[in-house]
């Protein structure tokens, strides 16, 4: 999975703002990244399942990435909805790139190894979230 480093802009709780993460930090343990923007009507739903399904499964790392759209937007629907897991936002489009991200929502599952062995678009529940987090933890 191509390495890439985020500011969080909210969700996840209060001590995830302003910090940076990076793929590389996490490296070692499985991670999902939930790919959205504000225009998503379903994305809350989608962070709680992911939200859920990975205090379930100790080590796992989630996070969300607001991409193709404007980061006022993203921003305000991280107040919003107030995701369970900490939210950046792909300010130069290095992100989407890197990850071709065409359509959205997506969500992607790098295993521990570090390779992407799941990309998932559209709507995913919890128990889709914890088949597939069961597969690679």
């Amino acid at each position: 999975a191509p390495d890439f480093t985020l500011k969080v802009i909210g969700g996840g709780g209060e001590e995830w703002k302003g910090r940076v993460i990076s793929l590389k930090e996490l490296e070692g343990r499985p991670v999902v990244i939930h790919f959205t923007a504000s225009w998503c009507t379903f994305c809350k739903e989608i962070f709680d399942a992911i939200g859920a399904a990975v205090r379930d499964h100790r080590g796992v790392f989630a996070l969300g990435i607001g991409v193709r759209d404007r980061k006022e937007n993203i921003v305000n629907l991280v107040k919003a909805i107030n995701p369970p897991v900490p939210v950046g936002y792909d300010d130069d489009g290095s992100i989407t790139e890197k990850y071709e991200v065409n359509l959205l929502p997506l969500t992607v599952v790098i295993d521990r190894d570090g390779r992407v062995v799941k990309r998932v678009y559209g709507f995913i529940d919890r128990k889709r979230m914890e088949r597939i987090l069961k597969e690679v933890h």
